[in-house]
């Protein structure tokens, strides 16, 4: 069943040729454990667990590709053979920093450091041995890099913008020597100062040493003290921001500092840690997540935002305790198969409480204003505009259009 649904992203993205279309490619999704690949059709794998210390923490030359070819190997392939996956270079080993000040060890004993390495050559090794590994002969050459995880944040990074965009300097021509891949700026969280950060990163040399800009779309924090259910992704009561004002200030941010006609991506995004329970809610979140940002894919120019997680984690989970897709993660692959992959989206607009999506001469459509509680969806009369005969709703399930329905905050797909 994984074989299949690998080899059916690897087709999609083969297939879309029209300028507009989305591809299966737009599609990146998290993934926890190797051993636990996504049980949905997807595009890209994203953001396995850090790679520098991934791969050469235990030691100074001590490189052991064992876990990231797990991921690597298990993502999907295009035709070329490179595999669709984003691998994220951060945190600094322990060992590659005099001062331990900025570091924590992690439960698989890996001493993981926020600071910079203290000599640059370090880093210039293991650039060295990921490239020369992963060159489509020792292994599948990779699609895509990125150069440091949440840069902005204290979590992940506490040198400067300098020092990053030296490092970056060192990284890009080396990675680019294997033909198929893409180096991604630092990704940035949007607090604090995301795109602050991100217009100093560019403007600092950053925009000649990136194929994209990368960041993470969280519309609303989560964690402790985090009133939740979060709102919608479309909120503008968002504690960070709607998805739609922050895919477009990220293009703002970019095209002001050397980096129009360049695309943008998120390597991560969804609700957050346990920010929605209620599983039709779930459903409702994740398709309005992925249909409002696939209408920005052609006017921002995003070329792929990725879903956080697939796996039994506490952030954006959609896999059940038993291993299979929850009902969220069927609305994921429904929308993303039949309805987005192979159409053009525009972007989407509101009318009240009202949210239309044209795809094509179709049209999605749902109703903020309700909502779903255990097993219980309220819905309003809504009237379509003239010339739609039928509509699908998130189970697949196919009704026809006679005068008003019934809608709800679930999305349906209107045909003409």
């Amino acid at each position: 069943m994984m074989q299949k649904l690998i080899m059916m992203a690897a087709l999609c993205a083969m297939a879309a040729t029209a300028h507009g279309q989305i591809q299966s490619s737009f599609f990146g999704l998290g993934t926890v454990a190797s051993s636990d690949l996504p049980k949905v059709t997807y595009g890209v794998m994203s953001h396995p667990p850090l790679a520098w210390t991934a791969i050469e923490g235990r030691g100074r030359g001590l490189y052991d590709f064992t876990s990231t070819d797990q991921f690597v190997n298990g993502a999907p392939k295009d035709g070329n053979g490179v595999a669709l996956v984003d691998l994220v270079m951060g945190w600094t080993p322990g060992w590659a920093v005099s001062s331990q000040k900025s570091c924590t060890t992690q439960g698989n004993s890996l001493v993981v450091c926020t600071a910079p390495p203290d000599n640059l050559q370090d880093w210039t090794d293991f650039i060295t041995q990921v490239a020369d590994h992963y060159n489509g002969v020792n292994a599948p050459q990779v699609k895509y890099y990125e150069i440091w995880n949440e840069a902005n944040t204290v979590s992940f990074w506490t040198g400067s913008v300098p020092q990053l965009v030296a490092m970056a300097k060192i990284a890009y021509p080396i990675l680019k020597q294997n033909k198929y891949s893409e180096v991604f700026t630092p990704s940035v969280a949007w607090y604090p100062g995301g795109t602050t950060w991100m217009a100093k990163y560019l403007s600092s040399g950053g925009s000649s040493l990136a194929d994209g800009v990368s960041f993470h779309g969280y519309p609303e924090k989560t964690g402790k003290g985090i009133k939740l259910p979060v709102p919608l992704p479309e909120s503008p009561i968002s504690t960070n921001a709607a998805i739609q004002t922050m895919v477009g200030d990220y293009r703002v941010v970019a095209n002001s500092n050397g980096m129009s006609g360049k695309p943008l991506i998120t390597t991560e995004g969804g609700w957050g840690v346990n920010g929605v329970s209620d599983p039709d809610m779930q459903a409702a979140w994740i398709t309005h997540y992925e249909i409002l940002q696939a209408g920005l894919a052609t006017t921002d120019n995003l070329a792929m935002q990725t879903w956080y997680t697939w796996g039994h984690a506490s952030s954006g989970t959609i896999e059940t305790t038993t291993g299979e897709p929850t009902p969220a993660g069927l609305a994921y692959e429904l929308v993303m198969t039949r309805w987005l992959v192979g159409n053009i989206p525009s972007p989407c607009t509101s009318s009240g409480n009202i949210y239309s999506c044209p795809l094509g001469t179709d049209l999605i459509v749902w109703d903020t204003s309700q909502t779903c509680s255990n097993g219980v969806c309220t819905t309003a009369p809504y009237t379509p505009p003239k010339g739609y005969l039928d509509y699908e709703d998130l189970t697949g399930a196919k009704h026809p259009i006679v005068g008003t329905i019934e809608l709800g905050v679930k999305p349906i797909w209107m045909e003409k």
